[in-house]
């Protein structure tokens, strides 16, 4: 009989549970932001993340709270001042974040369009 993989066994596949949390065209952008930057106003988020647009920006922050990714400090101020910053579980995306950006400047050409690698 074939032994179970334990990381299946621990409710469900770990690969596809993480990328159902990171996937779509933001997350990464914003998680970057915040690892760069530390803690961020809404406004500063979405300026630092370019083409994203209030909306989409609220989604995904939302999500991403939900999954303990970051957290939301909404301050009682006039105008209403809500800071978003990466969590613990956040920041040990950092290793990851830096992998993905440098497999990027290695192979610019070749998912540019340019050279097969």
């Amino acid at each position: 009989m074939k032994a179970e993989n334990p990381k299946k066994l621990a409710g469900g596949c770990a690969f596809r549970q993480t990328l159902d949390v990171l996937e779509g065209k933001w997350k990464f952008a914003i998680i970057h932001s915040l690892l760069q930057h530390g803690t961020l106003r809404f406004k500063a988020l979405e300026r630092d993340v370019a083409g994203i647009t209030p909306r989409m920006l609220i989604k995904e922050l939302k999500l991403l709270e939900s999954h303990g990714i970051l957290t939301r400090q909404a301050y009682a101020t006039v105008p209403p001042t809500v800071e978003y910053t990466l969590t613990d579980c956040g920041r040990s995306l950092g290793p990851i974040i830096t992998a993905i950006e440098d497999w990027g400047l290695q192979n610019q050409a070749v998912i540019s369009g340019g050279v097969a690698g």
